[in-house]
């Protein structure tokens, strides 16, 4: 575990970059042919940016 300043800035810069792979992932859902893999990351980076799943970060 880390230990960080401000946390809460810490999980809400981790959740953008979340944020960016899920799009990244769907954009590569519609480009390549391996759909249903793509659509399955982008469906978890998704979820773990909304929870604020993060075991690195102590609060």
């Amino acid at each position: 575990m880390f230990r960080v300043r401000n946390p809460q800035n810490a999980l809400r810069t981790i959740a953008l970059v979340r944020y960016s792979l899920a799009a990244l992932f769907l954009l590569l859902a519609l480009l390549r042919e391996e759909r249903l893999l793509f659509l399955g990351l982008a469906l978890l980076a998704f979820l773990m940016a909304r929870t604020g799943y993060c075991p690195l970060i102590r609060r």
